[in-house]
């Protein structure tokens, strides 16, 4: 029997019940992220837009909307009406007119991005955007529209999710919190990436794992092209692994931007230190490695993402020794901004620590919401 628990009262009771010391120590890690998840949800509000309510949208089959234009990602523009509770979202293709006196970052199917008010006066039309420089862009090849605020935090937009599993017939219990934020302005791009899971499971070792990757890029002249930061940090118990940092710089680029497809390739250097827990072996080692990695993400079915995140770090100093880590993420939306996420990573290393396995593979189940 297998009993997945969302709820950190009905896994308190659980434990209780069974007596499971393991079970009681997987709660008291839920209830610190649940009070983390509790804080993000609530803190949130307090870096909402506060803008005024009064841009215009006419729809194509005539209506009108007098609103507050939010976003548009993948095809969907989203807005938020006076006296509503809660965001609406439009199809980009259904709109005719669009005005607004607030400023916004926009993005073409080039990469190329402007800053400004925005208006369409007809339909199929062009996209205009006002700012120290204007500039015209085609409705059907705008990808991406945001808002800007001097205030470093509503700049932001992401998702937390969390989730646990427990089963009765091997004991296995599975805490899991995962998160994301990112950052778009005109001149660069901020993108941060957690995700942290402890399993317990009778007879074997509790086994944790944390995985971070951080990236900054900024434009370079309008083009698809990017340079920047990368930071990616990894712990993980099965592997032995207490620490593991890469800090680099790095090259992006990105050949296809669109509404339903985002690809984006990096490349780059990043100094590794590790930090192992095996008593084997040299506690701490230091390298030069090359670092690769893929992005995709496409959007089907107007409530599914899937997005794949590939890293590859063939060391310059190790000769021979290649690591990689591999996340695809399933998101299907089932109510607002709520969803649904199914995860599997990969943790390879050709070369691991004495005892340590090659492969650290897991999957996870989570419920999350997402803001913006």
């Amino acid at each position: 029997m297998v009993i997945n628990v969302l709820g950190n009262g009905r896994l308190m009771r659980c434990a209780a019940l069974s007596g499971d010391k393991r079970l009681h120590a997987v709660c008291r890690s839920f209830r610190i992220w649940s009070v983390i998840f509790i804080i993000v949800v609530f803190a949130t509000p307090a870096f909402a837009s506060n803008r005024q309510k009064n841009d215009t949208i006419t729809l194509k089959n005539g209506d009108m909307i007098t609103c507050e234009i939010r976003s548009l990602e993948k095809g969907e523009l989203t807005i938020k009406q006076p006296n509503a509770t809660s965001t609406v979202v439009l199809d980009w293709k259904s709109i005719a007119t669009l005005q607004s006196k607030q400023s916004f970052v926009v993005i073409d199917n080039h990469g190329r991005t402007f800053s400004g008010t925005i208006h369409q006066d007809s339909i199929d039309s062009m996209l205009v955007v006002e700012g120290v420089a204007s500039a015209s862009v085609p409705h059907g090849l705008v990808v991406s529209i945001q808002e800007t605020d001097a205030r470093f935090f509503r700049s932001w937009r992401g998702d937390i999710d969390l989730g646990m599993n427990f089963a009765q017939s091997n004991s296995q219990k599975q805490a899991t919190l995962q998160g994301n934020l990112f950052s778009q302005t005109v001149k660069r791009v901020i993108g941060v990436t957690v995700s942290t899971q402890f399993t317990s499971q009778l007879e074997t070792s509790n086994t944790r794992q944390t995985d971070i990757k951080t990236e900054y890029f900024a434009q370079l002249r309008r083009t698809r092209w990017a340079a920047g930061g990368i930071a990616n940090f990894l712990s993980s118990s099965a592997q032995k692994i207490n620490l593991r940092t890469s800090l680099g710089a790095a090259l992006a680029m990105r050949p296809i931007i669109s509404n339903k497809t985002d690809l984006t390739f990096i490349g780059g250097v990043a100094y590794t230190i590790e930090n192992d827990s095996s008593a084997a072996a040299s506690p701490r080692s230091n390298s030069l490695d090359s670092a690769w990695a893929m992005q995709y993400s496409t959007f089907r079915f107007d409530s599914t993402d899937f997005d794949t995140t590939v890293w590859v770090y063939p060391s310059l100093t190790q000769g021979g020794r290649v690591r990689m880590t591999l996340n695809q993420d399933v998101y299907v939306k089932f109510y607002k901004d709520f969803y649904v996420r199914g995860s599997f990573y990969d943790n390879y290393d050709n070369r691991p620590t004495v005892s340590a396995p090659t492969n650290n593979l897991g999957t996870s189940l989570t419920v999350g919401w997402s803001f913006r």
